[in-house]
């Protein structure tokens, strides 16, 4: 029996099982398939003849890795961008035929995510997997943690912080966990509306960025007074915004190019829908007669739905190492999380004009497609946080118009 080590994860993580071929996506089709260096060269020691010739056909060096664990190798896609080892009901040859021990770092992980952070694991998933994001959303009561210690089995450590670490002394990041702590306090406050605990949230992390600036000796107090019920300049929602809104993601629509550098099929028709449901292709958009339909939506399904939501902001910000997320400012990352939300709101309501009904399993299944698209883009998220800078959308007052 291997070492134990401390493990930090949230009570749904133990409930996942992969369905393999009942999936209704795949994580082998539309994505580059990594292969870790110690798989690759097994590849090219089986004793199997058919597979043999399929390895030394489908799978070459990575010119470009970054990194022997996880991207030494890279499996040549179909033309469709299928894997080629994925059978006529998409299952995995390479796991049907030789067994687990034969799949790569990459594909034996995902869509579990593994964070180091002060020597302790801190596990989870990716709602980019359907059945990922059935279990973890669907939480009524909401998204809570444990910690045990155990042996960690085959992992890619994604982000790893030592917030003891010297450098790091004159940092925010000193203060990551409870950083993140009062962040989840704050999404999970069910006292209040979703959009208030959003603005809450951007005014906590204003306030830790100012507080650095002007008082860094003080911010271990700032975190543990900080009220999450309530703050200065308390949000008020604000109909007009939705026009605002509008314009804003017709921009975000066009950077994403979804025809050229989407592989989706369904997320290209959901964009379809939402250009003609929003007139976005018009020279001249005419947002105002839209308000009554985002107010709509809101109280049907929003408001009944509040904690799918919570439980997506609440992954996120647990999995990605929430608010550091960007580089450069803490800011930055609540900004592209608010960014994010809104963005997958501004799609759902663009659905509900054309279908005038929604469902959990259909808000699921949406996040599910958009996050796969989104989070795992190369290069969209980037020039997203280019565009939002350059007109310096960077800040509270912007906030406010995303919620």
């Amino acid at each position: 029996m291997g070492k134990k080590f401390k493990s930090l994860y949230p009570e749904y993580y133990d409930e996942f099982k992969c369905i393999g071929g009942s999936c209704e996506d795949s994580c082998c089709v539309g994505w580059d398939i990594d292969i870790d260096k110690i798989t690759f060269r097994k590849y090219y020691k089986v004793q199997d003849s058919e597979m043999k010739r399929m390895f030394q056909k489908n799978v070459h060096n990575n010119e470009e890795s970054f990194s022997d664990d996880v991207d030494y190798g890279k499996v040549k896609l179909k033309s469709d961008k299928r894997c080629p080892f994925l059978d006529c009901d998409n299952y995995c040859v390479i796991h049907s035929k030789l067994g687990e021990d034969y799949l790569s770092n990459v594909c034996t992980c995902f869509p579990r995510i593994t964070n180091l952070v002060d020597g302790c694991y801190e596990r989870s998933l990716d709602v980019a997997c359907p059945e990922a994001a059935r279990i973890l959303l669907l939480k009524e009561d909401g998204i809570k943690f444990k910690e045990s210690e155990e042996v960690i089995g085959k992992h890619i450590i994604s982000n790893q912080v030592d917030t003891k670490a010297k450098e790091l002394k004159n940092s925010l990041a000193k203060y990551f966990k409870e950083i993140r702590e009062v962040s989840i306090k704050i999404i999970q406050n069910r006292n209040l509306d979703l959009s208030e605990r959003l603005y809450i949230l951007g005014e906590f992390i204003n306030g830790l960025e100012d507080e650095s600036e002007s008082n860094f000796n003080n911010i271990s107090k700032f975190i543990k007074n900080y009220d999450i019920n309530t703050a200065e300049g308390f949000y008020e929602k604000n109909s007009l915004y939705f026009m605002l809104q509008i314009d804003f993601f017709k921009k975000m629509i066009s950077l994403l190019n979804v025809d050229k550098e989407v592989d989706s099929a369904l997320f290209k028709e959901y964009t379809k829908q939402i250009i003609k449901s929003f007139n976005l292709d018009k020279e001249e958009v005419e947002p105002r007669k839209y308000i009554k339909i985002f107010e709509e939506y809101n109280k049907k399904y929003m408001d009944e739905y509040t904690y799918i939501f919570e439980n997506y902001l609440v992954n996120f910000i647990y999995n990605n190492m929430f608010p550091f997320n960007e580089k450069e400012s803490i800011f930055d990352g609540y900004i592209m999380l608010l960014m994010r939300y809104s963005f997958m709101r501004f799609y759902l309501v663009g659905k509900y004009i054309e279908e005038r009904k929604d469902s959990k399993e259909d808000i699921v299944r949406f996040i599910q497609i958009f996050s796969k698209t989104i989070e795992h883009h190369r290069s969209y998220l980037t020039k997203s946080m280019r565009h939002i800078k350059e007109k310096e959308f960077n800040n509270i007052e912007f906030a406010k118009t995303l919620l």
